[in-house]
């Protein structure tokens, strides 16, 4: 399992982080609160209220997400101190979070040459070897695969898109009514967080272009193909400002918990979001509700894959949104070329919060002009990251129900386990060694043949120990292992004296985690020897306890 994200790592950098803070772009007179599950919005306004002159005039804009509690507060900024109101917010005893209301920004390069390229990017990652496996569209069970894509508009009208695109079939579009009960009223095409309806936003380049990547119609004998050549793309429109990022990131949350609840029969089969915009050198202490809703839609069984900066910058240390967000359910993405899949210059990296390359520079794609559907080359890792995202829910269409056959019985399992095989499968790349959580770019072919081995009921892998996490350790160890059989194993630790002083026992699970954890806050500091294997067949590594 890829948990990037160390606490005392992660508290290192926001510290760093807080001597060199930037304001970053906010929509005035907006703040983002999340109350208490149990508080009385009446009541929370009304304490922040009588603190602040009449003139603020503070008041409750929208509940933004009403499953997370959270509210869009407006008020009056040339009536009061903003920053004061935020502390006095932030100390209040019924408000979990609050922060301004910020805005983000598409994460594209403006295309450079109309007919460069081609389609190049999808034999990098191995989607022609991969469709001879599947094309997407459905899982075994016959769940409809959906992903959501939060984007100013698309133009939904492409000939090269128009099939793929999401509807909501248990609502009867236009009737003034909730008719599917999911708290959302006449949500036929999706949902626009910013208009309260399902309108799909102003027709753009980026999102047509975004959507395409992911799942232009495949082998219709026009224009390109997406990664999916059937899938369905749910539109979440508008997203500029944060209460926006939120509203329609919950609106997947809902559909899909909604689809598990009621085993298919509504909501929506959601298995991954798209984000394909950020805010350059920023930290999630900023941003708490943006980065909580990772984990949230993680529960219900929904991976996120989100663009990196498009700057040659360590994010680790300059930080990023969303690339730093602490959660084991994002997947962060940077830019790699079309041809040998190097590194792309301008694109952030990060040993800590970057995961992998995808290719974007270059990538021909459908496209619009204003209303009227067009391709061409699409670049930055605004282009790479739906590359990513086409990727697991495609992993989602292999014929293998031992894989994603308990998607809705155990949603959070299945989603690590399509993570993990994406992320493991990935291609060594030289120019991403130690500067990315993997080492390497997106290879779909590589995560389906991984799948066709697992599912076969073939063994792992030779035995071996992949990793160590984190090393040096201070309380919890973990270590991913890999054997050749499904049999148990030994799992020892010895000082540098030979002395053994632990002994654990460790099986092997046809698609589980193969993680071995255990707590070893009691272990004195030092350097110390952990061995896995049994009989006469033994792996061992070095660990540093502090």
């Amino acid at each position: 399992m890829f948990l990037r994200k160390s606490l005392s790592l992660l508290a290192a950098l926001l510290t760093f982080a807080s001597l060199y803070a930037q304001p970053y772009e906010r929509r005035s007179g907006e703040m983002l609160v999340q109350l208490q599950p149990e508080a009385s919005p009446a009541t929370v306004l009304y304490r922040l209220a009588a603190a602040q002159p009449v003139e603020a005039a503070l008041t409750w804009k929208k509940v933004v997400a009403p499953d997370w509690h959270i509210y869009l507060l407006g008020f009056d900024e040339s009536a009061t101190n903003a920053e004061a109101l935020l502390e006095s917010a932030r100390r209040h005893p019924d408000i979990v979070a609050a922060q301004w209301n910020h805005r983000v920004e598409e994460r594209a390069t403006f295309p450079n040459d109309p007919d460069w390229g081609r389609q190049t990017g999808l034999v990098l990652i191995g989607m022609p070897d991969a469709w001879d496996i599947a094309t997407g569209g459905l899982t075994l069970n016959g769940d409809t695969i959906v992903v959501a894509i939060l984007e100013k508009g698309a133009l939904r009208t492409h000939p090269d898109v128009a099939p793929n695109y999401w509807f909501n079939r248990q609502e009867i579009p236009n009737n003034g009514l909730d008719d599917d009960g999911n708290g959302y009223v006449d949500d036929f095409r999706g949902w626009n967080p910013r208009r309260n309806s399902d309108d799909p936003g102003t027709p753009g380049f980026h999102g047509t272009a975004v959507n395409a990547i992911i799942g232009a119609k495949g082998n219709n004998g026009i224009g390109v193909s997406g990664i999916n050549w059937n899938v369905r793309l749910m539109n979440l429109a508008d997203i500029t400002y944060e209460d926006e990022i939120v509203g329609g990131y919950q609106y997947a949350a809902r559909m899909r918990r909604l689809y598990n609840e009621t085993n298919g029969a509504k909501g929506a089969f959601v298995v991954v979001t798209n984000a394909s915009f950020g805010i350059d050198k920023a930290w999630p202490k900023d941003f708490p509700l943006w980065c909580a809703v990772y984990d949230s839609l993680g529960k219900v069984g929904i991976l996120s894959v989100g663009a990196t900066s498009n700057t040659n910058t360590n994010v680790d240390i300059v930080g990023d949104m969303p690339s730093t967000c602490p959660s084991e359910y994002l997947i962060i993405v940077n830019n790699v070329d079309q041809f040998a899949g190097r590194k792309i210059t301008e694109t952030g990296y990060g040993r800590t919060y970057v995961d992998l390359g995808a290719p974007g520079d270059g990538t021909y794609t459908a496209r619009s002009d204003g209303n009227n559907p067009t391709y061409g080359v699409f670049n930055g890792t605004s282009a790479a990251t739906p590359h990513v995202t086409g990727a697991i829910a495609f992993l989602y269409s292999l014929p293998c129900s031992n894989f994603t056959g308990d998607a809705l019985t155990n949603p959070v399992a299945c989603a690590r386990r399509v993570r993990d095989v994406l992320l493991e499968s990935v291609a060594p790349e030289p120019t991403l060694a130690n500067i990315t959580t993997t080492g390497g770019r997106l290879n779909v072919a590589n995560a389906v043949r991984r799948v066709q081995e697992l599912c076969n009921g073939s063994p792992t892998g030779p035995l071996e120990i992949l990793w160590v996490r984190p090393n040096p350790v201070t309380d919890e160890i973990q270590v991913r292992l890999q054997a050749p059989s499904y049999s148990t194993y030994q799992v020892r630790i010895f000082n540098m004296l030979g002395q053994q002083l632990l002994e654990d026992t460790f099986t092997p699970e046809p698609f589980g985690n193969s993680i071995w954890k255990r707590q070893l806050a009691d272990l004195p500091r030092g350097v110390y020897s952990l061995s896995f294997g049994r009989n006469d067949a033994w792996r061992s590594v070095k660990f540093i306890k502090k």
